[in-house]
Protein backbone atom coordinates (compact mmCIF):
# COMPACT_ATOMS: atom_id res chain seq x y z
CA UNK A 1 0.00 0.00 0.00
CA UNK A 2 1.47 3.17 -0.63
CA UNK A 3 3.70 5.02 1.74
CA UNK A 4 5.50 8.46 1.73
CA UNK A 5 9.36 8.48 2.49
CA UNK A 6 8.96 11.95 4.24
CA UNK A 7 5.59 13.29 5.79
CA UNK A 8 4.36 9.99 5.01
CA UNK A 9 7.09 8.48 5.84
CA UNK A 10 3.84 9.62 5.75
CA UNK A 11 1.82 13.64 20.05
CA UNK A 12 1.86 14.06 23.64
CA UNK A 13 -0.09 13.63 26.22
CA UNK A 14 -0.03 16.69 28.73
CA UNK A 15 0.63 15.65 32.42
CA UNK A 16 -2.76 16.63 33.87
CA UNK A 17 -3.83 13.40 31.51
CA UNK A 18 -3.80 10.18 33.28
CA UNK A 19 -4.34 7.25 30.80
CA UNK A 20 -6.41 4.73 33.09
CA UNK A 21 -7.27 1.48 32.67
CA UNK A 22 -10.98 1.46 31.90
CA UNK A 23 -11.08 -2.46 33.78
CA UNK A 24 -7.94 -4.77 35.34
CA UNK A 25 -7.58 -6.50 32.23
CA UNK A 26 -7.68 -3.37 30.22
CA UNK A 27 -4.22 -1.86 28.35
CA UNK A 28 -2.38 0.36 30.72
CA UNK A 29 -0.20 3.85 29.68
CA UNK A 30 3.41 4.92 31.47
CA UNK A 31 3.64 8.06 32.76
CA UNK A 32 3.80 10.92 30.60
CA UNK A 33 7.37 12.14 30.04
CA UNK A 34 9.17 14.73 27.66
CA UNK A 35 8.32 14.59 24.04
CA UNK A 36 11.69 14.14 21.80
CA UNK A 37 12.17 18.12 22.91
CA UNK A 38 9.24 19.45 20.97
CA UNK A 39 7.94 22.24 23.15
CA UNK A 40 4.12 22.24 24.42
CA UNK A 41 4.02 17.99 23.72
CA UNK A 42 4.06 15.19 26.07
CA UNK A 43 4.71 11.90 25.36
CA UNK A 44 3.44 8.59 27.25
CA UNK A 45 3.38 4.87 26.05
CA UNK A 46 0.19 3.27 25.86
CA UNK A 47 -0.26 -0.72 25.70
CA UNK A 48 -2.27 -2.35 23.76
CA UNK A 49 -3.09 -6.02 23.15
CA UNK A 50 -1.67 -7.86 20.48
CA UNK A 51 -4.49 -9.70 19.73
CA UNK A 52 -7.47 -7.47 20.89
CA UNK A 53 -9.60 -10.13 21.69
CA UNK A 54 -7.23 -11.51 23.90
CA UNK A 55 -6.82 -8.18 26.39
CA UNK A 56 -5.03 -10.41 29.33
CA UNK A 57 -2.46 -11.36 26.67
CA UNK A 58 0.68 -10.56 25.47
CA UNK A 59 1.06 -6.12 25.23
CA UNK A 60 2.21 -4.02 23.01
CA UNK A 61 4.09 -0.63 23.50
CA UNK A 62 3.01 2.26 21.43
CA UNK A 63 4.33 5.64 21.70
CA UNK A 64 1.54 8.44 21.72
CA UNK A 65 2.04 12.15 21.73
CA UNK A 66 0.00 15.01 22.71
CA UNK A 67 -0.54 18.68 23.19
CA UNK A 68 -1.10 20.40 26.00
CA UNK A 69 -4.00 22.62 25.09
CA UNK A 70 -6.36 20.42 26.74
CA UNK A 71 -9.26 22.72 26.83
CA UNK A 72 -8.50 22.65 22.98
CA UNK A 73 -12.36 23.90 21.81
CA UNK A 74 -12.50 21.40 18.68
CA UNK A 75 -10.84 18.46 20.83
CA UNK A 76 -8.98 16.13 19.21
CA UNK A 77 -6.68 15.91 16.03
CA UNK A 78 -5.11 12.88 15.27
CA UNK A 79 -2.96 12.77 12.32
CA UNK A 80 -1.80 9.07 11.04
CA UNK A 81 1.06 8.65 8.87
CA UNK A 82 1.50 6.29 5.82
CA UNK A 83 3.66 3.30 4.71
CA UNK A 84 2.20 1.02 6.62
CA UNK A 85 5.09 1.29 8.93
CA UNK A 86 5.87 5.06 9.48
CA UNK A 87 5.70 5.79 13.28
CA UNK A 88 4.24 9.03 14.26
CA UNK A 89 5.74 11.14 16.99
CA UNK A 90 9.14 11.13 14.80
CA UNK A 91 7.22 13.26 12.42
CA UNK A 92 5.50 15.37 14.86
CA UNK A 93 7.83 18.66 14.55
CA UNK A 94 7.71 18.34 10.62
CA UNK A 95 3.58 18.16 10.62
CA UNK A 96 3.43 21.08 12.67
CA UNK A 97 5.29 23.39 9.89
CA UNK A 98 2.14 22.82 7.70
CA UNK A 99 -0.70 22.56 9.77
CA UNK A 100 -2.15 25.83 10.45
CA UNK A 101 -1.49 27.88 13.56
CA UNK A 102 -5.44 27.96 13.94
CA UNK A 103 -5.63 24.21 13.73
CA UNK A 104 -3.31 23.84 16.54
CA UNK A 105 -4.66 26.74 18.45
CA UNK A 106 -8.67 25.11 18.03
CA UNK A 107 -7.64 21.45 17.83
CA UNK A 108 -5.20 19.58 20.44
CA UNK A 109 -2.79 17.32 17.96
CA UNK A 110 -1.91 13.70 18.91
CA UNK A 111 -0.21 11.31 16.86
CA UNK A 112 1.70 8.01 17.29
CA UNK A 113 3.55 5.01 17.07
CA UNK A 114 0.95 2.86 15.14
CA UNK A 115 2.05 -1.10 15.96
CA UNK A 116 4.80 -2.33 14.84
CA UNK A 117 6.33 1.23 13.54
CA UNK A 118 8.93 3.36 15.64
CA UNK A 119 12.16 1.96 17.49
CA UNK A 120 10.06 -0.43 19.60
CA UNK A 121 8.86 -1.78 16.51
CA UNK A 122 9.47 -4.90 13.72
CA UNK A 123 12.74 -4.67 12.95
CA UNK A 124 13.34 -8.07 9.98
CA UNK A 125 17.10 -6.85 9.11
CA UNK A 126 17.51 -8.96 5.69
CA UNK A 127 14.15 -7.88 4.34
CA UNK A 128 14.99 -3.83 5.70
CA UNK A 129 18.02 -4.37 3.68
CA UNK A 130 17.10 -5.59 0.62
CA UNK A 131 13.51 -3.12 0.01
CA UNK A 132 13.71 -0.78 2.53
CA UNK A 133 10.47 1.46 2.38
CA UNK A 134 9.69 0.38 -0.98
CA UNK A 135 5.89 -0.58 -2.37
CA UNK A 136 7.75 -2.09 -5.26
CA UNK A 137 11.08 -3.59 -5.07
CA UNK A 138 10.43 -7.55 -5.73
CA UNK A 139 11.75 -9.04 -1.82
CA UNK A 140 14.38 -12.14 -1.69
CA UNK A 141 12.36 -14.80 -0.83
CA UNK A 142 14.68 -16.05 1.81
CA UNK A 143 14.40 -12.59 2.95
CA UNK A 144 10.64 -13.22 3.43
CA UNK A 145 10.86 -16.33 5.17
CA UNK A 146 13.29 -15.27 7.60
CA UNK A 147 10.83 -12.26 8.65
CA UNK A 148 7.99 -14.21 8.90
CA UNK A 149 10.29 -16.31 11.64
CA UNK A 150 11.11 -14.05 12.92
CA UNK A 151 8.13 -12.76 13.94
CA UNK A 152 6.39 -16.15 14.47
CA UNK A 153 2.41 -16.63 15.54
CA UNK A 154 2.29 -12.91 15.76
CA UNK A 155 2.62 -11.61 12.03
CA UNK A 156 -1.15 -12.32 11.83
CA UNK A 157 -1.81 -9.21 14.00
CA UNK A 158 -0.51 -6.08 12.18
CA UNK A 159 -3.46 -6.04 10.06
CA UNK A 160 -5.62 -2.38 9.73
CA UNK A 161 -8.22 -3.68 11.86
CA UNK A 162 -5.74 -4.38 14.57
CA UNK A 163 -4.57 -0.51 14.37
CA UNK A 164 -8.26 0.76 14.47
CA UNK A 165 -8.85 -1.41 17.55
CA UNK A 166 -5.90 0.68 18.97
CA UNK A 167 -7.36 3.74 18.08
CA UNK A 168 -10.29 3.09 19.48
CA UNK A 169 -8.32 2.52 22.62
CA UNK A 170 -6.63 5.41 22.40
CA UNK A 171 -9.84 7.59 22.19
CA UNK A 172 -11.17 5.99 25.48
CA UNK A 173 -7.99 6.65 27.13
CA UNK A 174 -8.03 9.98 25.51
CA UNK A 175 -11.72 10.26 27.25
CA UNK A 176 -12.60 11.90 23.90
CA UNK A 177 -16.58 11.22 22.62
CA UNK A 178 -15.35 11.57 18.51
CA UNK A 179 -12.16 12.43 16.98
CA UNK A 180 -11.24 14.38 13.77
CA UNK A 181 -9.09 11.92 11.62
CA UNK A 182 -6.22 13.50 9.32
CA UNK A 183 -4.68 10.54 7.32
CA UNK A 184 -2.01 10.88 4.31
CA UNK A 185 -1.37 7.59 1.51
CA UNK A 186 -2.09 4.68 3.77
CA UNK A 187 -2.85 6.96 6.78
CA UNK A 188 -6.22 7.71 4.69
CA UNK A 189 -6.95 3.98 4.64
CA UNK A 190 -6.51 3.75 8.38
CA UNK A 191 -8.26 6.64 9.04
CA UNK A 192 -11.36 5.38 6.68
CA UNK A 193 -11.27 1.90 8.14
CA UNK A 194 -12.04 3.52 11.80
CA UNK A 195 -14.30 5.80 9.98
CA UNK A 196 -16.25 2.76 8.51
CA UNK A 197 -16.38 0.89 12.07
CA UNK A 198 -16.49 3.78 14.11
CA UNK A 199 -18.95 6.19 12.25
CA UNK A 200 -20.46 7.74 15.56
CA UNK A 201 -16.92 8.30 17.12
CA UNK A 202 -15.86 10.47 14.13
CA UNK A 203 -16.07 14.30 14.01
CA UNK A 204 -14.61 14.58 10.74
CA UNK A 205 -11.80 12.57 8.12
CA UNK A 206 -9.54 14.74 6.06
CA UNK A 207 -7.79 12.19 3.52
CA UNK A 208 -5.03 13.53 1.90
CA UNK A 209 -3.30 11.02 -1.05
CA UNK A 210 -6.24 8.52 -0.94
CA UNK A 211 -5.95 5.16 -0.54
CA UNK A 212 -9.24 3.59 -1.44
CA UNK A 213 -10.92 2.08 1.45
CA UNK A 214 -12.51 -0.80 -0.37
CA UNK A 215 -8.85 -1.94 -1.08
CA UNK A 216 -6.63 -1.82 -4.08
CA UNK A 217 -5.72 -4.05 -7.37
CA UNK A 218 -1.99 -5.26 -6.01
CA UNK A 219 -1.03 -5.59 -9.77
CA UNK A 220 -1.37 -1.83 -9.86
CA UNK A 221 -2.55 -1.73 -12.68
CA UNK A 222 -4.47 1.77 -12.07
CA UNK A 223 -1.08 3.21 -10.84
CA UNK A 224 0.25 2.09 -14.21
CA UNK A 225 -1.18 3.65 -16.43
CA UNK A 226 -1.42 6.58 -14.23
CA UNK A 227 2.07 7.06 -15.02
CA UNK A 228 1.84 7.50 -18.93
CA UNK A 229 -0.30 10.33 -18.07
CA UNK A 230 1.92 12.10 -15.56
CA UNK A 231 4.60 11.58 -17.98
CA UNK A 232 2.77 13.16 -20.72
CA UNK A 233 1.86 16.44 -18.90
CA UNK A 234 5.35 16.46 -17.33
CA UNK A 235 7.09 16.76 -20.84
CA UNK A 236 4.06 19.30 -21.87
CA UNK A 237 5.39 21.82 -18.96
CA UNK A 238 9.30 20.87 -19.90
CA UNK A 239 10.79 22.98 -22.38
CA UNK A 240 13.70 20.26 -22.34
CA UNK A 241 11.68 17.21 -23.40
CA UNK A 242 11.89 16.80 -26.81
CA UNK A 243 10.69 13.11 -26.81
CA UNK A 244 7.42 10.65 -26.03
CA UNK A 245 8.74 10.20 -21.98
CA UNK A 246 5.92 7.40 -22.45
CA UNK A 247 7.09 5.55 -25.27
CA UNK A 248 11.07 5.83 -23.97
CA UNK A 249 9.99 4.28 -20.69
CA UNK A 250 7.97 1.77 -22.52
CA UNK A 251 11.03 0.65 -24.43
CA UNK A 252 13.38 1.23 -21.23
CA UNK A 253 11.06 -1.23 -19.66
CA UNK A 254 11.06 -4.09 -22.06
CA UNK A 255 15.25 -3.59 -23.53
CA UNK A 256 16.93 -1.43 -21.26
CA UNK A 257 19.80 -2.63 -19.71
CA UNK A 258 22.05 -1.56 -16.89
CA UNK A 259 25.43 -2.56 -16.58
CA UNK A 260 25.23 -5.78 -18.54
CA UNK A 261 21.88 -6.65 -16.95
CA UNK A 262 17.99 -6.54 -17.97
CA UNK A 263 16.66 -3.03 -16.78
CA UNK A 264 14.51 -3.55 -13.36
CA UNK A 265 11.11 -2.46 -13.88
CA UNK A 266 10.41 -2.28 -10.59
CA UNK A 267 13.66 -0.16 -9.58
CA UNK A 268 12.20 2.19 -12.60
CA UNK A 269 8.54 2.37 -10.97
CA UNK A 270 10.09 3.01 -7.00
CA UNK A 271 12.06 5.85 -8.53
CA UNK A 272 9.39 7.74 -10.36
CA UNK A 273 6.98 6.91 -7.64
CA UNK A 274 9.10 8.57 -5.08
CA UNK A 275 9.83 11.67 -7.64
CA UNK A 276 5.98 12.49 -7.14
CA UNK A 277 6.53 13.46 -3.53
CA UNK A 278 6.28 16.97 -3.02
CA UNK A 279 9.17 17.00 -1.08
CA UNK A 280 11.36 15.60 -3.83
CA UNK A 281 10.12 16.80 -6.86
CA UNK A 282 5.86 17.11 -7.48
CA UNK A 283 6.74 18.37 -10.76
CA UNK A 284 9.39 15.48 -12.59
CA UNK A 285 10.96 17.97 -14.17
CA UNK A 286 13.71 16.98 -16.07
CA UNK A 287 12.83 13.33 -16.02
CA UNK A 288 11.72 13.20 -19.84
CA UNK A 289 15.18 14.14 -20.39
CA UNK A 290 16.89 11.51 -18.42
CA UNK A 291 14.43 8.82 -19.95
CA UNK A 292 15.11 9.82 -23.32
CA UNK A 293 18.79 9.92 -22.87
CA UNK A 294 18.76 6.57 -21.25
CA UNK A 295 16.78 5.00 -24.70
CA UNK A 296 20.05 6.09 -26.44
CA UNK A 297 22.38 4.92 -23.76
CA UNK A 298 23.36 7.32 -22.12
CA UNK A 299 23.07 6.09 -18.60
CA UNK A 300 24.70 8.17 -16.12
CA UNK A 301 21.39 9.77 -15.63
CA UNK A 302 19.30 7.32 -15.14
CA UNK A 303 21.91 6.16 -12.67
CA UNK A 304 21.74 8.78 -10.07
CA UNK A 305 18.10 8.75 -10.46
CA UNK A 306 18.12 5.01 -9.84
CA UNK A 307 20.87 5.69 -6.52
CA UNK A 308 19.01 8.48 -5.00
CA UNK A 309 15.66 8.29 -5.35
CA UNK A 310 14.98 4.58 -3.41
CA UNK A 311 13.79 3.67 -0.27
CA UNK A 312 16.81 1.24 -0.07
CA UNK A 313 18.62 2.51 3.41
CA UNK A 314 15.93 3.31 5.22
CA UNK A 315 16.04 2.40 8.17
CA UNK A 316 13.08 0.09 10.07
CA UNK A 317 12.73 2.77 12.91
CA UNK A 318 11.51 5.33 9.59
CA UNK A 319 9.84 2.44 7.73
CA UNK A 320 9.58 -0.97 9.17
CA UNK A 321 9.91 -3.06 5.88
CA UNK A 322 8.34 -6.30 8.13
CA UNK A 323 5.20 -4.47 9.29
CA UNK A 324 4.74 -3.10 5.65
CA UNK A 325 4.83 -6.87 4.59
CA UNK A 326 2.83 -7.81 7.35
CA UNK A 327 0.30 -5.31 6.85
CA UNK A 328 -0.11 -5.34 2.94
CA UNK A 329 -0.58 -9.17 3.26
CA UNK A 330 -3.11 -9.57 6.14
CA UNK A 331 -5.04 -6.45 4.01
CA UNK A 332 -5.01 -7.22 0.01
CA UNK A 333 -7.25 -9.41 -1.37
CA UNK A 334 -5.34 -11.27 -4.10
CA UNK A 335 -5.61 -13.53 -7.05
CA UNK A 336 -5.67 -16.58 -4.33
CA UNK A 337 -7.50 -14.75 -1.98
CA UNK A 338 -5.96 -13.83 1.17
CA UNK A 339 -3.75 -14.18 3.37
CA UNK A 340 -5.05 -17.35 5.53
CA UNK A 341 -5.01 -19.29 2.25
CA UNK A 342 -2.57 -21.90 2.24
CA UNK A 343 0.74 -20.90 0.56
CA UNK A 344 1.57 -24.27 -1.55
CA UNK A 345 -2.16 -23.82 -3.59
CA UNK A 346 -1.41 -20.00 -4.15
CA UNK A 347 0.44 -20.10 -7.23
CA UNK A 348 -2.08 -21.52 -9.62
CA UNK A 349 -4.18 -18.64 -9.20
CA UNK A 350 -1.92 -15.97 -9.39
CA UNK A 351 -0.37 -17.93 -12.75
CA UNK A 352 -4.13 -17.78 -14.10
CA UNK A 353 -4.44 -13.81 -13.30
CA UNK A 354 -1.07 -12.99 -14.80
CA UNK A 355 -2.08 -14.65 -18.01
CA UNK A 356 -5.48 -12.70 -18.12
CA UNK A 357 -3.53 -9.42 -17.25
CA UNK A 358 -4.55 -6.88 -20.27
CA UNK A 359 -0.87 -5.35 -21.50
CA UNK A 360 -2.71 -1.91 -22.30
CA UNK A 361 -3.57 -1.31 -19.26
CA UNK A 362 -0.01 -1.44 -17.77
CA UNK A 363 1.59 0.15 -20.33
CA UNK A 364 4.05 1.75 -20.21
CA UNK A 365 5.31 -1.27 -18.05
CA UNK A 366 4.70 -4.38 -18.38
CA UNK A 367 3.32 -8.34 -17.16
CA UNK A 368 6.59 -9.09 -15.73
CA UNK A 369 6.64 -5.76 -13.71
CA UNK A 370 3.44 -6.54 -12.25
CA UNK A 371 3.95 -10.02 -11.70
CA UNK A 372 7.75 -9.19 -9.88
CA UNK A 373 6.69 -6.16 -7.45
CA UNK A 374 6.27 -6.44 -3.85
CA UNK A 375 2.81 -6.71 -2.69
CA UNK A 376 2.78 -9.99 -5.34
CA UNK A 377 5.79 -11.95 -4.72
CA UNK A 378 6.25 -10.76 -1.27
CA UNK A 379 2.74 -12.07 -0.25
CA UNK A 380 2.86 -15.02 -2.06
CA UNK A 381 5.41 -16.34 -0.29
CA UNK A 382 4.26 -14.98 3.40
CA UNK A 383 3.19 -17.28 5.59
CA UNK A 384 -0.74 -18.43 6.02
CA UNK A 385 -2.02 -16.22 8.25
CA UNK A 386 -4.84 -14.44 10.30
CA UNK A 387 -6.29 -12.50 7.06
CA UNK A 388 -7.59 -8.81 7.90
CA UNK A 389 -11.80 -8.55 8.55
CA UNK A 390 -13.61 -5.63 7.05
CA UNK A 391 -16.68 -3.55 8.11
CA UNK A 392 -19.43 -4.39 5.34
CA UNK A 393 -20.58 -1.29 4.92
CA UNK A 394 -18.43 0.62 2.11
CA UNK A 395 -20.13 3.64 2.55
CA UNK A 396 -18.20 6.42 4.71
CA UNK A 397 -20.83 8.14 6.83
CA UNK A 398 -18.64 11.51 8.17
CA UNK A 399 -17.90 14.35 6.72
CA UNK A 400 -14.35 13.92 4.37
CA UNK A 401 -12.62 16.06 2.95
CA UNK A 402 -10.62 14.08 -0.19
CA UNK A 403 -7.35 15.61 -1.30
CA UNK A 404 -5.30 14.30 -4.39
CA UNK A 405 -2.50 15.53 -5.85
CA UNK A 406 -2.84 15.41 -10.10
CA UNK A 407 0.96 14.37 -10.24
CA UNK A 408 1.14 11.63 -7.53
CA UNK A 409 2.46 8.45 -8.45
CA UNK A 410 1.68 6.47 -5.23
CA UNK A 411 -1.53 6.99 -5.47
CA UNK A 412 -3.65 7.20 -8.71
CA UNK A 413 -6.31 9.93 -8.73
CA UNK A 414 -8.64 7.24 -9.42
CA UNK A 415 -8.70 6.10 -6.13
CA UNK A 416 -9.79 9.49 -4.70
CA UNK A 417 -12.98 9.26 -7.45
CA UNK A 418 -14.10 6.06 -6.46
CA UNK A 419 -13.95 7.00 -2.36
CA UNK A 420 -15.77 10.15 -3.29
CA UNK A 421 -18.53 7.87 -4.78
CA UNK A 422 -18.63 5.67 -1.49
CA UNK A 423 -18.72 8.58 0.95
CA UNK A 424 -22.41 10.13 1.93
CA UNK A 425 -20.84 13.30 2.74
CA UNK A 426 -17.35 14.11 0.82
CA UNK A 427 -15.67 16.88 -0.93
CA UNK A 428 -12.98 16.27 -3.59
CA UNK A 429 -10.32 18.76 -4.08
CA UNK A 430 -7.22 17.54 -6.67
CA UNK A 431 -4.30 20.19 -7.10
CA UNK A 432 -2.93 20.25 -10.53
CA UNK A 433 0.58 19.23 -10.54
CA UNK A 434 0.59 18.40 -7.03
CA UNK A 435 2.41 14.99 -5.75
CA UNK A 436 2.16 12.96 -3.07
CA UNK A 437 1.39 14.12 -0.05
CA UNK A 438 -0.45 17.26 -0.78
CA UNK A 439 -0.87 19.06 2.16
CA UNK A 440 3.36 19.04 2.96
CA UNK A 441 3.50 20.85 -1.04
CA UNK A 442 5.29 23.75 0.08
CA UNK A 443 5.55 25.09 -3.19
CA UNK A 444 1.41 25.07 -3.74
CA UNK A 445 -0.21 25.87 -0.61
CA UNK A 446 -3.90 24.62 -2.04
CA UNK A 447 -4.09 21.82 0.20
CA UNK A 448 -3.27 23.59 3.19
CA UNK A 449 -6.01 26.27 2.57
CA UNK A 450 -8.40 23.20 2.40
CA UNK A 451 -7.86 21.81 5.16
CA UNK A 452 -8.08 24.99 7.48
CA UNK A 453 -11.05 25.82 5.44
CA UNK A 454 -12.64 22.32 5.96
CA UNK A 455 -11.30 21.79 9.85
CA UNK A 456 -12.51 25.38 10.89
CA UNK A 457 -15.48 25.87 8.56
Amino acid sequence: MPRVRTVLRYARLSAALLLVSTSCSSPAAAPPSSCGGVAGFTCTTLRVPLDHSQPSGKLLELTVAVADNADAPRGVLLMLTGGPGQPGVPLLARVRTYLDPAVLREYRLVMYDQRGTGSKGINCPELQTAVGGSDFLTPPPDAVQACADQLGSSRGFYGTPDTVEDIELLRRQLKQERLTLNGTSYGSFTAAQYGLKYPDQVQSLVLDSVVPHGGIDPFGADLMAATGKVLAAACRRDPSCTSDPVADLAWLVRHGELDGSPLNSTSLMESLSILSLNSVNPTLKGIPRTLSKARTGELTELKGLLQEATSKGIGFDQLSAGLHLATLCADLRFPWGTSATAPAIRSAPLERAVAALDPARLHPYDVRTARNQLMIEGCRLWPQTRAAAYPASQELLPRTLLLHGGNDLFCPPEWADWAKAHARQAELVVVPGSGHGVQSNRQDPMGRAQVRAFLLG
